[in-house]
C-alpha cells in the first residue's frame, strides 16, 4: 500500500505547472475567463489546469504563456513543469546563427553617434554601449558602477542608488516610479525612496500637462543635459538571449543638450 509520502513523490507533474500558471495568471492581473478567451480554451478547463485536475497538452501551453505574455525563459519552465521539452534555445555569442544579429546591434549602436545607446537585458544588465554612452557612463560615475553576479554592469542598481545615479538626476521623483514600473518586481527594494512627494507641490505639478515624453534631467559638476529614450527590440525572437535584450537609444530633449552631447563627442 502506498503511503502519503509516496503518493506526494508520483503527483502529476501539471500540479507543478497549475501552480506556475495560476502565479503568472495573477502576477498579469489577468481573470481566469479573460485568459481562456485569450488562449481559445474554457473557463472550467482552464480551471481544471490550474488545480491539476487536467494534463495540458503542449499546445495549450504554448497558447496560455502567449496570452500571458511570458517570458522565453520562463515559458521553457512552464513546458518543463508539464513534462513537455523546452521551446527555445540560448544560443551563445559566438553561434555563427548570431553573426547577422551582432552587425545589427553593432549598427545601431555606431549609428546613434554622437548621442548614447546602450543594450540591456531584461534584469538591466548593461551588455553593450556605443562610445556616447561611454563617456556619459564615465561622466556620471568616474569611481565605477555595481556590478551584477555575470560580471556586467548592473545599471538598475546604480539607477536606484541615491549615491549613484540618483545624485545627479534632478527629477528623480517623476523618473524612478516611472523606471521601477519598467524594470517589474525587481524593483521595490531599490525603488522605495524613489516615488514622488505627497500633497503640496505634488498635486500641482499632478495638475499640470504631462510633457510629451519623460526626460532624464542629469545635472554634474555644471553639465546639464535633459535625455529622453527610444526602445527598440527584435522581431519575434525565437532565442532566449535574444528575447531579452532591448536596445535604448537616448536623444536630446532640447537645442542646449544637444550642444552639451556634441562638444562631449568632440572631447
Amino acid at each position: 500500500m502506498a503511503t502519503a509520502l509516496d503518493s506526494r513523490d508520483a503527483r502529476d507533474p501539471s500540479d507543478e505547472f497549475g501552480v506556475l500558471l495560476r502565479r503568472w495568471r495573477r502576477q498579469r492581473g489577468v481573470s481566469q475567463l479573460d485568459l481562456a478567451l485569450s488562449a481559445g480554451t474554457s473557463q472550467r478547463h482552464l480551471s481544471f489546469l490550474e488545480t491539476g485536475r487536467a494534463r495540458p497538452s503542449r499546445h495549450m501551453v504554448v497558447a496560455l504563456a502567449g496570452a500571458l505574455d511570458v517570458p522565453l525563459r520562463d515559458r521553457n519552465t512552464l513546458l518543463a513543469s508539464a513534462g513537455f521539452s523546452p521551446a527555445f534555445l540560448a544560443r551563445r555569442d559566438s553561434d555563427p546563427d548570431l553573426a547577422a544579429v551582432d552587425a545589427a546591434l553593432t549598427h545601431i549602436l555606431d549609428k546613434q553617434e554622437p548621442f548614447p545607446a546602450i543594450v540591456i537585458d531584461r534584469a538591466w544588465h548593461l551588455r553593450r554601449a556605443n562610445t556616447a554612452a561611454e563617456r556619459m557612463l564615465a561622466f556620471l560615475a568616474p569611481n565605477g558602477m555595481p556590478t551584477a553576479a555575470d560580471g556586467s554592469i548592473d545599471l538598475a542598481a546604480w539607477i536606484f542608488d541615491p549615491d549613484g545615479l540618483g545624485q545627479w538626476l534632478l527629477n528623480r521623483n517623476e523618473v524612478l516610479p516611472h523606471m521601477a514600473r519598467r524594470l517589474g518586481p525587481s524593483a521595490p527594494h531599490w525603488a522605495a525612496g524613489g516615488g514622488a512627494a505627497r500633497g503640496g507641490a505634488a498635486e500641482v505639478e499632478d495638475a499640470a500637462p504631462l510633457p510629451p515624453v519623460l526626460t532624464l534631467d542629469v545635472s554634474k559638476d555644471g553639465v546639464a543635459v535633459r535625455l529622453f529614450s527610444t526602445i527598440t527590440t527584435l522581431g519575434e525572437p525565437q532565442d532566449i538571449a535574444l528575447h531579452d535584450i532591448r536596445i535604448e537609444s537616448f536623444f536630446p530633449a532640447d537645442d542646449a543638450s544637444r550642444e552639451v552631447l556634441e562638444a562631449m563627442a568632440r572631447g
